[in-house]
């Protein structure tokens, strides 16, 4: 279970950083992009997240071209977490909460990309998000932050044409978070399996000349 994180100083616990400190499946770490080029011709949201306990490492980029949507998707057995490519996507971290890199190779779905986002502020730490059933089964814990910044780069789109990328007209937002979500298959609930707490997430990220608005907005079926 030994990879490459483990020479570096941030060891949670005592165990390798391949294993993480909960037995739940639904852990997962992630990274997610959104992609814009202050147009109203495209758009592209960008994710790739591991999951210690199945296994498994996922990614996808869900394009906006014109009035069409293309989509690509991979997956595959989780290794080294030092290894951020899954099929042809690949994220990079350059400078630490200053500057990704994502890259899409050339694949079947005709997406391609190599594009550098840099942060305009400081990386922004929301408060952690935790819900429970009503008998107390903790089924979300969630740390994250956020930040706006721009691309600079390129991409290639299924179309056959290039664009490339140049602040700060293309611009975005991308977080990164870690935790537990109930998603994926549905495990067995027991008595709490009638009383599943229900949520409406909504967000907007805009980004000004001079400012970032960030607005976040959690709503439980209680009305909390």
């Amino acid at each position: 279970m030994l990879s490459a994180a483990d020479d570096y100083l941030i060891h949670q616990m005592a165990e390798p950083v391949r294993l993480v400190q909960t037995g739940d499946r639904n852990f997962y770490d992630r990274y997610y992009f959104l992609v814009h080029n202050s147009r109203d011709d495209l758009a592209m949201v960008f994710g790739l997240g591991l999951y210690p306990n199945l296994g498994t490492l996922d990614a996808f980029a869900a394009l906006r071209l014109g009035d069409r949507q293309h989509v690509l998707r991979s997956s595959r057995k989780l290794g080294d977490r030092m290894d951020t490519s899954c099929g042809p996507m690949r994220v990079e971290v350059v400078e630490g909460l200053k500057a990704l890199r994502i890259t899409i190779a050339p694949n079947e779905s005709g997406i391609e990309a190599d594009l550098l986002f840099e942060g305009v502020h400081p990386a922004s730490m929301e408060p952690r998000q935790t819900m429970r059933t009503s008998h107390g089964r903790l089924v979300m814990d969630i740390a994250r932050y956020g930040q706006t910044g721009h691309y600079s780069g390129w991409m290639k789109l299924p179309d056959g044409t290039r664009r490339d990328a140049k602040a700060p007209e293309w611009a975005g937002y991308r977080d990164r978070s870690w935790g537990i979500r109930p998603v994926g298959e549905q495990e067995p609930g027991g008595i709490t399996a009638k009383s599943k707490p229900s949520y409406v997430w909504l967000y907007c990220a805009a980004q000004f000349p001079d400012y970032t608005l960030m607005l976040k907005a959690q709503d439980l079926g209680n009305g909390k």
